[in-house]
């Protein structure tokens, strides 16, 4: 960038003592021609400060090279003169390079590219039949003098330029009508400019050089044309501000970093959106850690109802054991012993006496069985012994209804799932037995993937709700608990099937 300022400079003032030099050329020419230059190169600097990784700063200074670079053909030095004659167009390319590369400083599609390579190709191939075929004798490239050759290059060179500025203004004005509402904020000077100054440009044309109108509008695109840079520059800044402050205010919400934010250029051009940005952004914040909060507190309540649920088995088997080690033991010990004193004293004991006695064994035999269903009804020995299927099966051969038991692979798994599993068949069980007085059931348990999924169906008169007791509705917890759900699906002319698949870890 320092070696375009200081050849740009240096060629503003080469041209500048040109121009006034010729003395073909108005003061007011000379002064606008100077200022428009070195406002392109002024205005890369700044946007090349301001945006250092983006080459537009580069482009928009060198549109002011190749104006001054234009200027050289008014040269009484014949190499001089010849090197203008070179480059009597050479800002029309650079120009349309800077208008599609703008305000990313690269060219976006193969559309572009192919435009641009066209426009340099033009302009060099005409500049070059034009010093070459010319009979200009200052040119010391000329070779052969071919005035129809040399009419065709500068009509071409004509028709070049002319549909290089209409490119300029169709594509500016193409970008601003589908842009969004930052792109169309961004382009607004640019286009504005170069409406004001094509309009000129074209009516003055139009009126013809002897009009009294035409000079005034050219002089009218002429101050546009000189404006140009700082609607370039205008747009540089801008979105360089937008795109620094929506970055900070990223950062430094609540005082906490937040994320990187990698974005496109020509989205976010303008610091208008940057509020509605960073609240966008705030309200992704709290959600997510509303969100994470959620989720743990979730994890933390499936733990502490897992826990629940195993505190609750291991106080089941602990009453169990002290059922049948304690009560248990001590009624069938009282037993024996009345049994023992029957037989020892029954000749020596009354009628009456004997009968009481009987009447008394008999009571702790039923107190006994009692003692041992209420105990099989908290956790059956077998289940802790033998598994799942074994404690199932053992419950269906109690059944008095026709049972029909599908069971897949079923290995040994932790004992709060199969605890789960069987209390949820004897109930669903009992409820076909006592309520939906059905006369087939059948039973399925199987591993599926990463849970054990058992179904009781029966094909009673139906009716049954997950809520309308405290049996079902306690299974439901005690499966949640362990992350699963239970599904009761009951109809009249169908019977009840209650299902559920309990993850296995």
């Amino acid at each position: 960038m320092t070696g375009v300022l200081i050849a740009g400079f240096a060629l503003g003032i080469v041209a500048a003592t040109l121009k006034i030099q010729d003395g073909g050329h108005s003061a007011f020419d000379t002064t606008l021609s100077t200022l428009t230059g070195s406002l392109f190169l002024v205005s890369g600097a700044i946007a090349h400060v301001r945006r250092p990784e983006n080459r537009i700063g580069v482009l928009i200074a060198m549109v002011g090279v190749a104006l001054f670079c234009e200027d050289l053909q008014f040269s009484q030095d014949p190499v001089i003169y010849t090197a203008g004659l070179a480059l009597t167009a050479a800002s029309s390319p650079v120009i349309a390079h800077l208008v599609l590369a703008f305000p990313r400083g690269g060219l976006r599609s193969r559309w572009e590219r192919l435009v641009v390579v066209a426009a340099y190709s033009a302009v060099l191939a005409s500049a070059t039949l034009r010093i070459v075929f010319g009979n200009d004798p200052r040119d010391l490239a000329s070779v052969v003098s071919k005035p129809a050759v040399y009419d065709v290059a500068v009509r071409v060179l004509g028709f070049v330029s002319a549909l290089t500025g209409a490119g300029v203004v169709v594509i500016l004005l193409y970008r601003w009508l589908t842009g969004r509402l930052p792109q169309r904020r961004l382009l607004h000077p640019a286009v504005g400019i170069a409406l004001v100054g094509a309009f000129a440009s074209a009516v003055g044309s139009a009126l013809g050089p002897h009009h009294p109108l035409s000079e005034p509008l050219l002089n009218v695109y002429r101050v546009a044309f000189c404006l140009w840079p700082l609607a370039f520059l205008l747009g540089v800044l801008r979105s360089r501000v937008g795109n620094a402050e929506m970055i900070r205010l990223l950062l430094e919400r609540d005082g906490t970093g937040l994320a990187a934010l990698v974005q496109d250029d020509q989205v976010w051009k303008d610091s208008r959106s940057i509020d509605a940005l960073n609240a966008a952004a705030g309200l992704v914040l709290d959600n997510q850690r509303l969100a994470a909060e959620l989720e743990e507190r979730l994890a933390e309540v499936q733990a502490s109802r897992a826990r629940i649920v195993a505190a609750g088995d291991e106080e089941r088997r602990r009453i169990e054991r002290d059922l049948h080690d304690g009560a248990q033991q001590r009624l069938v010990s009282v037993v024996l012993l009345l049994r023992m004193a029957d037989r020892r004293l029954g000749a020596d004991l009354g009628p009456e006496v004997r009968t009481l006695l009987a009447g008394t064994v008999a009571e702790l035999q039923s107190a006994i069985t009692e003692l041992r269903e209420l105990a099989r009804g908290i956790r059956p020995a077998i289940l802790t012994e033998a598994g799942l299927v074994a404690a199932v099966r053992s419950l269906l051969d109690r059944t008095p209804v026709s049972v029909e038991l599908a069971v897949g692979e079923v290995p040994r798994l932790d004992s709060a799932v199969e605890a789960t599993a069987y209390f949820l068949t004897s109930e669903a069980l009992t409820n076909a037995l006592k309520h939906a007085k059905a006369d087939h059931v059948r039973v399925e348990i199987a591993v599926e993937g990463e849970g054990l999924r058992v179904e009781v169906a029966d094909d009673g008169v139906g009716g049954a709700e997950i809520d309308g007791g405290t049996g079902l509705a306690g299974l439901r917890d005690r499966v949640r608990a362990l992350g699963g759900d239970l599904y009761v699906h009951s109809h009249a002319d169908a019977g009840t099937c209650v299902s559920t698949t309990i993850p296995l870890r």
